[in-house]
């Protein structure tokens, strides 16, 4: 991790691919994207976040500098220090929830949006 509010992590080539196309349909760059991802993550346990899977494994893993600010390093290393988890993981589990296996969803509970894992009748499990 960077002072500058920058991390570092690497995710396989087709995620990183998927997480470029998500950005791009909301009309964001990936930055933006992974700062708006990690100011939701105070909203997932810490448990939440251990259960969550690991994409499949690539040849191909790229390293990804992403900008998320400050407060999105704070809320990275509170999670690291409490878990196993490397930036990395965290990412990955959390790109791989969110759009290949749609075991986490946004929801808005009092107005404000928030992660959740995803109920079995919505994940199909």
């Amino acid at each position: 991790m960077s002072g500058d509010g920058v991390i570092s992590v690497r995710l396989p080539r087709s995620l990183l691919d998927a997480f470029r196309a998500s950005a791009e349909r909301q009309g964001i760059g990936m930055h933006e994207a992974a700062s708006r991802v990690t100011s939701y993550l105070p909203s997932l346990t810490t448990d939440a976040l251990m259960t969550l899977r690991e994409p499949p494994r690539e040849l191909d893993t790229p390293r990804v500098s992403l900008y998320v600010g400050w407060d999105g390093v704070d809320v990275l290393a509170s999670l690291t220090s409490a878990s196993v988890l490397t930036n990395s993981c965290i990412f990955r589990r959390l790109l791989y929830g969110l759009l290949v296996t749609k075991e986490i969803e946004f929801v808005q509970h009092n107005g404000h949006w928030k992660l959740q894992i995803a109920s079995q009748e919505n994940t199909g499990n």
